[in-house]
C-alpha cells in the first residue's frame, strides 16, 4: 500500500480542515511539526476537487494566525525568556530579529513566514520586544493568508502537473518551497548588509532558529 493510499481517507474527510488548523497552530511553537507537508499534500489532493482548496487555505491561515499568537504570548510570559535563553542559538536569533523591528515591521513579519525557522524567531522577537498587538496581529493575518495560499497553491499546481503521480507533485512542491525560502533569505541578507541600522552592525537572522 503506497503513501497516497494511506493518506487518501484523511484528505477526503471533513476532519482534514481542523487537523490542518491544529497542525499549523502547533507549528507556531513546535517547528518540528510537519505542517508544510500536510498543507502541500492537501493542495495536491485538492486538484481532484476534494478537499476544497479554498477551505484548505482558510483552515491553514487560521491555524497559522493562532500559532503566531501562541509564540507571541509565550515570549511575553514569565516562561518566555527562560525558554528562549536555554538555547544560545535561539536567543541570539531572537535578539537579532528584535533589533530590526523598528524598520518595516509588517514587512519583516510577512517575509519571515517564508524563511525556514523565521516564523518562530520573529514571533518570539515581537513578543519579547512588546510589540503592540495592534501592529502584530494585522501583519500576522496577512502573513498567514499569504503563506497558506502560496503553500496550498504549490501543492495544487503539483497535483495538476503530476496527475498520475501525486507523490512526485508533493516532492516538487516541497522542493520549490525550500528554493523560494532560500531565495527570500538571500535577498534579505543582501539588503540587510547594504543598509545597516544606524548604531548597530548589520545583523542577519540565522536560516534555522528553532
Amino acid at each position: 500500500m503506497d503513501l497516497m493510499t494511506l493518506v487518501g481517507p484523511v484528505m477526503t474527510s471533513p476532519l482534514l480542515y481542523p487537523l490542518l488548523a491544529g497542525l499549523c497552530s502547533l507549528d507556531g511553537v513546535l517547528p518540528m511539526i510537519p505542517s508544510e507537508a500536510a498543507v502541500l499534500a492537501s493542495g495536491v489532493f485538492a486538484h481532484s476537487g476534494t478537499p476544497s482548496v479554498v477551505l484548505v487555505v482558510l483552515a491553514t491561515a487560521l491555524g497559522v494566525f493562532v500559532g503566531d499568537h501562541l509564540a507571541y504570548g509565550l515570549s511575553r510570559s514569565v516562561l518566555g525568556p527562560r525558554l528562549i535563553n536555554r538555547s544560545r542559538h535561539v536567543s541570539r536569533a531572537v535578539a537579532a530579529a528584535g533589533r530590526q523591528l523598528d524598520r518595516r515591521t509588517g514587512l519583516l513579519i510577512v517575509m519571515s513566514r517564508f524563511l525556514p525557522g523565521g516564523r518562530v524567531t520573529m514571533n518570539l522577537a515581537c513578543g519579547t520586544a512588546r510589540l503592540p498587538l495592534a501592529r502584530f496581529s494585522p501583519a500576522s493575518a496577512v502573513a498567514a493568508v499569504a503563506w497558506a495560499a502560496y503553500t496550498a497553491g504549490l501543492g495544487f499546481v503539483g497535483g495538476a502537473a503530476f496527475v498520475e503521480n501525486p507523490l512526485l507533485g508533493l516532492g516538487v512542491g516541497l522542493g520549490l518551497s525550500f528554493a523560494f525560502g532560500g531565495l527570500i533569505e538571500l535577498v534579505r541578507r543582501r539588503i540587510s548588509n547594504r543598509k545597516p541600522h544606524p548604531g548597530h552592525p548589520a545583523e542577519t537572522l540565522p536560516a534555522r532558529a528553532g
